[in-house]
């Protein structure tokens, strides 16, 4: 804990700002559930200025999977819980705009944007030239938050009419808890090196002692670490949507047997 609290944070202006003006634009045309918009834009600032992204950028894989997490998982259902349907029914007016969420709305096509994303950047090649290049890195949060968002919208439409239905909820969820379970599988017990710069990482800082003794984190661990992130907490998030639409099912009035799966 001491060491995160002196690594630096790093207030790139374009994050700050981005985050500013999302704030700013939600209170001055949604506000409607502000707590959870917030909470997802605050969230986003602290994944991509604080410790985490240092340490994720330049030292542990392990970090590198909780800021990804952050902007897949978590940041975008917050964003979308924070939606009010009086935006989303105005928004959804416009025969543009219609027309692209009729499309990325299907079912398949939300699922492999969102889970697709996660396998095709995890994968070495192309997670290391993120690594090493600043404009395919941004790209690739991006992309993270994009298509994240793109995953929750059928689960979480802002309209509840539009949202799927319950067993097909379910089960778009729990396959995506497999996929994301696989590929932490994977990462967790593949041989070490996956992802060289995380091998002998360049101290600049002069904290690799910590995190390799006093941490433990070794490239191996931290690999371990990462793929363990992925398929636990990850895992979780999947079921904890699908417990919450096991609860609103319960809890609804009765409705037809074929609307269930439909």
């Amino acid at each position: 804990m001491d060491l995160l609290l002196k690594l630096p944070w790093d207030w790139e202006p374009s994050v700050v700002v981005g985050c500013i003006v999302l704030a700013a634009g939600y209170l001055l045309f949604a506000r409607g559930r502000a707590f959870f918009f917030l909470t997802g834009t605050a969230l986003l600032l602290l994944d991509l200025v604080s410790p985490i992204d240092t340490l994720g950028d330049r030292y542990l894989f392990s970090a590198h999977v909780v800021q990804h997490f952050l902007l897949a998982l978590v940041i975008p259902p917050l964003w979308l819980l924070g939606i009010p349907n009086g935006a989303a029914e105005s928004a959804l007016k416009r025969p543009p705009i219609a027309g692209l969420e009729r499309f990325l709305s299907k079912p398949f096509v939300a699922w492999t944007a969102g889970v697709g994303a996660m396998l095709v950047w995890h994968a070495p090649a192309l997670f290391n030239a993120a690594l090493a290049s600043d404009g395919l890195h941004i790209t690739q949060h991006l992309s993270f938050l994009v298509t994240g968002t793109i995953f929750w919208w059928p689960v979480l439409h802002p309209i509840e009419d539009h949202r799927m239905a319950p067993l097909g909820g379910i089960a778009y969820l729990f396959s995506a808890c497999v996929a994301c379970s696989l590929l932490g599988a994977v990462l967790a017990f593949a041989r070490p090196g996956l992802y060289p710069a995380y091998l002998n990482p360049e101290d600049r800082l002069g904290i690799l002692p910590v995190l390799r003794d006093g941490w433990g984190l070794d490239a191996k661990n931290d690999q371990q670490l990462g793929g363990m992130l992925m398929w636990v907490p990850g895992c979780f998030v999947y079921l904890s949507g699908i417990m919450w639409i096991a609860a609103r099912w319960y809890s609804a009035p009765e409705r037809p047997a074929g609307e269930l799966a439909r």
